[in-house]
């Protein structure tokens, strides 16, 4: 079923109180057939006058769903406050609850602007008091039902104040179903502004070719504007004014301007004529254009609406051209024009983004495969993998620093294992050559996001820190606002988040978060790449029991470190061997002879220092690298691994048993002058413990 009155017409009489007052007539019907005073067949009447008011309500809001428009304000609140006033008189048991001033003074506030707003309280308010239940000029009753009405009219415009933009418009303003808001965000698919200048030409053609045959005077293509505060934007008009470009010639107008919402918003064709279009005029140089017809149909490509098309006629009499239908198919055309622009742009910027991603993932690879033949200074390829990951999306973002933090399996502590801000990358970036010490996250928001696996993104936070501060205060700098925090998942057994943090010229969005989404998973293929090349690595450097540096490794890296410190700063050399171990071997097995061998590494790796190396020299010796010692540090060091080897208890076959270590020193430079000479001395210097009755550390060159 249609409205009376077609759906513009209708809403333009709604604005001029044309429909409250139909609605007011309507109750004023109902009051007098409620009284019964043409008699008891009137009963039947004022149940059909209630239902054909609530009809009137459901009829316009499921109009509204199926044609894709807002549903008229007015309309709506004129028909269902008739409604509920209708219920009120009917229902003893709605009017005793009082449950319809209640609802009605707020909705009536909230909804319609001041002037109607009082008119309509103050006729519900003369309608309640009056209802047949309560009785006219009731004390209680109109006290009670007063109070309501002050009561729901302060709240309802408060709350309306509250919700209201500056231009007066509605914040939830916006077109139910499949439409979108008028105003577009500019993000997904959209082009640029500057790649709209390819299209430009082909619908000032289309334009052009459509004018003639329209009976206009002027015809604009309008779009949504890429200025903040300007929505609507006539980008291409026609004709063209004489020695303006293509930029001098746009006009903005306002986002009201009604055959424009007519056109964007409700997908359908606006058209006026004669008086009624003067209202349409168009404002430019501080004049306002009096046309004689105004038209507007919708552009829409892919089901959304990609702008309007809109036509002044300002010659005298009837529009007799077929200026709709003309429109329409410029607006075919021009939609198609559109969507070719986009498309193209939309397979240029895949076609980068593989490309870009595609380098990434080679350049990640490329980093996992970075190993130096360094020593203890070799670089790991996990962390060549982080440090071009945190670098590769600070340039991605444009953010001013950069974050990855290693997570605890429990998820309450983290530490830095990379971080860059384009002026300074390291590990940590806050001082130190190790790694950084780990710090609690507790109370802050990465230890929501770690354990929540959601990203977040924060802004303002400087100027409005909330209940929580978003990092650890260790990790915090006071000139930034700005935060996205991503998870970081099954990265090849790595468990973290991602920092993003920048100053407040920069905020970021979803689409940040999706690529460093993307770049993540890049990396987790760069880490078991990386993990892969640091087990072979492992396998050829590492001795496979005790899981230190096998004899041609160790020989390699203290070369290595040795040219580099050129006779500059001592170090020393110890080697280690098991006293007796051929007893174990015999008495117990290989079996427990293994677990002697893997229990000492162990020990040995808790006694040296991060600098230091140690590795297996061969059967039951091992030999370590003091990095900067002198020969009083060494002994101290020989010293201490000796009383722990001794004192340690090892249980085979339910009995215990202890072995004790022999250990031999030589000092660089004083004693030796190359690796190979090291190696020999600590050797000798270990003979020599041997000799004089085993459990003992011996240096070289001085008696045992």
């Amino acid at each position: 079923m249609q409205l009376p009155l077609p759906y513009p017409a209708a809403r333009r009489a709604a604005r001029n109180g044309f429909l409250p007052v139909l609605a007011l007539l309507h109750l004023s019907s109902f009051s007098f057939l409620r009284s019964g005073f043409l008699g008891e067949w009137t009963t039947g009447w004022t149940v059909s006058a209630f239902i054909a008011a609530g009809f009137l309500v459901f009829r316009d809001l499921a109009t509204s769903r199926r044609e894709n428009h807002l549903p008229d304000i007015l309309s709506q609140v004129a028909w269902g406050v008739t409604a509920l006033l209708e219920l009120h008189a009917l229902s003893s048991a709605v009017a005793s609850s009082r449950i319809v001033p209640a609802a009605v003074f707020p909705a009536i506030s909230f909804l319609l602007p001041a002037l109607p707003a009082a008119i309509y309280a103050f006729s519900a308010f003369v309608w309640l008091s009056w209802s047949p239940l309560a009785g006219f000029g009731g004390t209680g009753t109109s006290a009670s039902i007063a109070a309501l009405a002050v009561l729901g009219m302060v709240t309802g415009r408060a709350v309306r104040n509250k919700m209201m933009t500056g231009n007066g418009e509605m914040v939830a303003r916006k077109p139910i179903g499949g439409g979108r808001s008028i105003v577009l965000t500019g993000e997904g698919d959209n082009p640029p502004a500057s790649r709209e200048e390819e299209s430009g030409e082909g619908i000032q053609r289309i334009l052009e070719g459509i004018l003639p045959i329209s009976g206009a005077d002027r015809v604009m293509y309008v779009s949504t504007s890429h200025v903040p505060g300007s929505p609507l934007v006539a980008r291409h008009i026609v004709p063209r004014p004489k020695g303006a470009s293509r930029h001098d010639q746009e006009q903005e107008i306002p986002d009201s301007y009604v055959p424009l919402q007519e056109a964007m918003i409700f997908r359908r064709e606006f058209f006026a004529e004669g008086e009624e279009s003067f209202r349409w005029g168009l404002r430019k140089d501080g004049k306002r254009d009096r046309p004689s017809g105004v038209a507007a149909v919708p552009v829409l490509g892919d089901g959304t609406e990609e702008g309007a098309i809109l036509a002044l006629r300002f010659g005298e009499g009837k529009w007799t051209d077929p200026v709709v239908p003309v429109l329409e198919m410029g607006a075919f055309f021009i939609a198609r024009e559109v969507a070719g622009t986009r498309r193209r742009f939309r397979d240029e910027r895949l076609l980068e983004r593989q490309v870009g991603f595609n380098r990434l993932a080679r350049t990640i690879a490329e980093a996992a495969e970075k190993s130096s033949a360094g020593g203890a200074e070799s670089s790991s390829p996990r962390r060549e993998v982080y440090k071009t990951t945190a670098e590769q999306i600070r340039l991605q973002l444009g953010a001013d620093r950069v974050l990855l933090v290693e997570a605890e399996e429990r998820r309450c502590r983290g530490r830095v294992v990379w971080g860059t801000s384009g002026q300074e990358n390291g590990v940590p970036p806050f001082g130190g050559r190790g790694e950084e010490a780990w710090t609690g996250l507790g109370g802050t928001y990465a230890e929501w996001v770690l354990k929540n696996n959601v990203h977040r993104i924060f802004s303002g936070v400087r100027t409005s820190p909330g209940k929580h501060p978003v990092l650890p205060g260790k990790w915090t700098r006071e000139d930034e606002d700005a935060y996205l925090l991503v998870p970081v998942q099954g990265a090849g057994g790595f468990r973290g988040i991602l920092a993003c943090c920048s100053r407040e010229n920069r905020s970021y969005h979803k689409r940040d978060a999706e690529t460093v989404k993307e770049i993540l998973a890049i990396m987790r293929m760069g880490i078991s790449h990386a993990l892969h090349i640091e087990t072979l690595e492992e396998r050829a450097t590492n001795d496979g029991l005790t899981g230190l540096l096998n004899q041609k490794t160790f020989r390699e890296r203290l070369s290595s470190v040795l040219s580099r410190l050129d006779g500059r700063y001592e170090c020393a050399v110890i080697m280690v061997d098991i006293d007796h171990f051929k007893r174990i071997n015999d008495t117990y097995g290989h079996p427990a002879g293994d677990e002697v061998l893997k229990n000492i590494s162990i020990i040995i790796r808790k006694t040296i220092r991060k600098a230091d190396m140690a590795g297996r020299y061969g059967g039951e010796e091992f030999v370590l690298y003091l990095h900067e010692a002198d020969r009083e540090k060494a002994i101290q060091v020989a010293e201490r691994l000796r009383l722990i080897i001794g004192q340690t208890k090892f249980e085979f076959g339910g009995k215990e048993a202890g072995v004790t270590a022999s250990l031999g020193i030589a000092c660089y430079p004083s004693r030796s002058r190359d690796g190979r000479e090291l190696l020999e001395h600590a050797d000798e210097a270990l003979y020599r413990s041997k000799q004089g009755g085993r459990n003992r550390t011996t240096v070289y060159g001085e008696p045992a």
